[in-house]
């Protein structure tokens, strides 16, 4: 596996090009004259260059919560997590308190628009079908000091705690539930919104990294009853209203 994981980020691939972008193996030095040397016997070395640019994501960062808001938050610049957070939305001992929108490799709009069902019915507490969160601060406290340690829902990384990818779908089916509006139809929704996702993973993931991204291009015709989609127009399979 690890040998796989190598691959597929670059250490053994070799240079490709689409027009003016050329995807490289994995970068193994960097000399003192400005010339950066990749593996997979890559012949590019580029000389004299001036910056090198880290693409390594972006940290959360709430500048009006600070050391006189008087309480326990901590968003360690690096971490790319936030904490104590219970279900990753509310804080963990003022559930008054509640951040839309942290999870990260997911569709977000959809799971936003869930998290705030939630959030308004925990806070009103005018929907007999909600789930309630615990009323133990501990409870909750505890739970969330799980979810800061473990690294993610796969257990990588702390920098991994907020990630969703293919767990997103039972957490939207969480929150809906704690905002009271999970239902047949709602199941169907995020069962529909899941197949389109894949079905966009599958056209991403052929293209080449930084070339155009005509996977964006493509239209759905969504059927959620049935669960399932038709592509009426895409630039990547020239085909008319495939179901799926």
């Amino acid at each position: 596996k690890k040998l796989e994981e190598e691959d597929a980020l670059g250490k053994n691939a070799e240079q490709k090009q689409c027009g003016n972008v050329i995807w490289v193996p994995r970068t193994e030095s960097v000399d003192e004259g400005s010339v950066i040397h990749f593996g997979g016997g890559c012949t590019i070395a580029p000389k004299d260059v001036d910056v090198i640019i880290f693409c390594s994501g972006y940290d959360y960062n709430f500048p009006f919560i600070n050391e006189k808001s008087n309480l326990d938050f901590q968003c360690v610049p690096g971490e790319r997590r936030v904490s104590p957070l219970y279900e990753q939305l509310w804080h963990a001992k003022h559930t008054n308190l509640a951040f839309i929108g942290l999870p990260h490799s997911d569709v977000p709009f959809p799971l936003f628009e869930l998290q705030a069902e939630a959030i308004a019915a925990q806070l009103f507490r005018d929907n007999s079908s909600a789930d309630p969160i615990p009323a133990s601060v501990s409870e909750r406290t505890e739970e969330a000091l799980v979810d800061k340690e473990k690294g993610g829902p796969d257990g990588a990384r702390v920098q991994d705690t907020h990630f969703l990818g293919r767990h997103q779908w039972d957490y939207c089916r969480l929150m809906a539930k704690r905002g009271g509006v999970y239902d047949e139809e709602v199941e169907n929704y995020i069962a529909t919104n899941k197949a389109i996702y894949d079905s966009a993973g599958t056209e991403r993931k052929a293209l080449f990294p930084g070339g155009p991204d005509t996977y964006r291009s493509t239209r759905y015709k969504r059927h959620n009853s049935n669960q399932s989609f038709e592509i009426v127009s895409s630039k990547i399979e020239e085909t008319t209203a495939v179901s799926f």
